[in-house]
């Protein structure tokens, strides 16, 4: 590896370009790991000739989760924000005509997270499978995870749990789930789902909680959380825990709110990091890779 190799640059949504050489000086110093690659951040939009391999859709649904992934011709849905956003999701999903999608996952039942699922089985949308986290005993006592699987059933879509330790393929790229089963929360058992496409990796946090993260930086194999561009735990509400974003590594940050909405100390926080941050509330965000780099976008 030369030293050319150790930097990438980025670019702010305020069009800042900054030359990011921290890898290289933890090379020098071996503090922390290095991964395997670290793919270039890019806060544009890409070239024309760019060759999307996979693509990433953070839909502005204001506090809450619905995004869409493609790649290879699959697409999956993993989550559908709240009810008041319903008609959005199923607008934006029918105008890039999916009335069919391939893989549908919720991450966890809470509202912001599960009632757009709900309304687009509801309203005609089909699904070669559903999955979710859930025993059924967990699920049978959630009304909401209830009603979103039989209306999934009933769209044709197979219905399964997915656990801690699965893995699936989307296209050319890889979808590994983790979840943290040793806290007794909803927030903390949400699915955490960390996506590979050929040098770069895209994680999915979900509403993991502080505990959560602290179990997976404690757990998980080195290098099992690193990622060029992660979706925030829990819509920016609470600092992430330091460990566990030092353990992603990330280039560019996404939340799932408006900046207005989140803490001051986790302003703080991003402030500290001093990375590319995008809030879908404010639009919806895009983000695309050949696999070795990113650019990232918003309406």
């Amino acid at each position: 590896m030369t030293a050319n190799d150790c930097f990438f640059y980025t670019h702010s949504p305020h069009g800042r370009r900054v030359k990011a050489f921290f890898l290289w000086l933890w090379l020098l110093a071996g503090l922390l790991p290095l991964p395997a690659s670290a793919a270039a951040v890019y806060a544009q939009t890409p070239p024309e000739d760019f060759p999307v391999v996979l693509r990433w859709t953070i839909l502005d649904v204001e506090e809450g989760d619905a995004m869409l992934v493609e790649c290879g011709g699959e697409s999956l849905l993993v989550d559908g924000g709240p009810w008041a956003y319903r008609d959005r999701l199923r607008i934006h999903l029918a105008q890039a005509g999916y009335l069919h999608l391939n893989r549908v996952v919720n991450t966890h039942y809470h509202d912001d997270h599960i009632d757009g699922l709900y309304d687009l089985f509801q309203q005609g949308f089909t699904a070669d499978s559903y999955q979710h986290g859930y025993s059924p005993e967990a699920l049978a006592r959630n009304q909401r995870g209830q009603r979103t699987a039989r209306a999934a059933a009933a769209a044709g879509a197979q219905v399964s749990r997915i656990r801690h330790g699965d893995s699936f393929a989307l296209g050319s790229a890889q979808v590994q789930v983790y979840q943290c089963t040793a806290v007794d929360n909803t927030n903390a058992r949400s699915l955490l789902l960390r996506i590979t496409c050929g040098d770069t990796a895209l994680l999915l946090c979900a509403d993991v909680t502080g505990a959560a993260q602290h179990w997976f930086v404690d757990n998980l194999p080195q290098g099992a959380l690193w990622a060029d561009v992660v979706k925030l735990p829990h819509h920016g509400i609470t600092p992430a825990v330091t460990g566990f974003l030092d353990a992603i590594n990330p280039g560019g940050l996404v939340i799932t709110n408006r900046p207005d909405r989140i803490e001051p100390a986790s302003q703080s926080q991003l402030d500290y990091r001093g990375l590319p941050v995008w809030f879908s509330g404010l639009g919806t965000v895009y983000a695309v890779t050949d696999g070795h780099c990113w650019y990232v976008w918003q309406e």
